[in-house]
């Protein structure tokens, strides 16, 4: 739990969501996996708004999948990404993805279909988001089907061989190609 990670404007988030919309307090709930310099943070946040029992802050854990299996949506609230490995986990694991448009979160999240990309540092985006996720099952399910159907079209290991192939039968061609007198 980084600063880069901004882990306290996910609960913020989930705080205001919560503000607007008291009812979902029998429906969501925040689990926020790893450690670090911000955990204590997110725990004092939450404590503050009496929340601290919709939350489970666990620590680092070796059981990331099985977590990840037990959600209905994913968050990656950061400042700053490349390729995020935890948001192709979350496809792979079925999740729609709610996550700041920085670095190469576009690259992987498209908008609408396998999940919603919102501003960084923005708690009141990402809390209309999660509510959204929330109260719209039917929009969870099929960004969540879109987005494992991306993961096993582009990222998995056999997209990923057959790319490579792709590419080495082109050089392959244009080598032969200029060898021809």
């Amino acid at each position: 739990m980084q600063t880069v990670k901004d882990q306290p404007t996910l609960v913020r988030a989930f705080i205001r969501a919560l503000e607007m919309e008291p009812q979902l307090k029998e429906q969501i709930r925040l689990v926020l996996v790893g450690d670090g310099p911000l955990r204590k943070e997110c725990q004092q946040l939450l404590n503050a708004a009496g929340l601290d029992q919709l939350a489970w802050l666990p620590g680092e854990r070796n059981d990331v999948p099985e977590v990840m299996r037990g959600l209905d949506c994913f968050v990656l609230p950061s400042l700053a990404e490349g390729i995020s490995n935890t948001i192709l986990e979350a496809m792979a694991s079925g999740l729609p993805v709610i996550a700041t448009n920085v670095g190469g979160n576009a690259d992987l999240v498209v908008a609408e279909q396998t999940g919603v990309l919102i501003p960084s540092a923005d708690p009141e985006s990402m809390a209309r988001a999660i509510i959204r996720m929330a109260k719209q099952a039917d929009t969870r399910q099929s960004m969540a089907l879109s987005g494992r159907r991306l993961v096993e079209e582009k990222f998995s290991m056999n997209a990923m061989v057959a790319s490579y192939q792709g590419t080495y039968d082109k050089l392959l061609h244009r080598s032969s190609v200029n060898l021809r007198p």
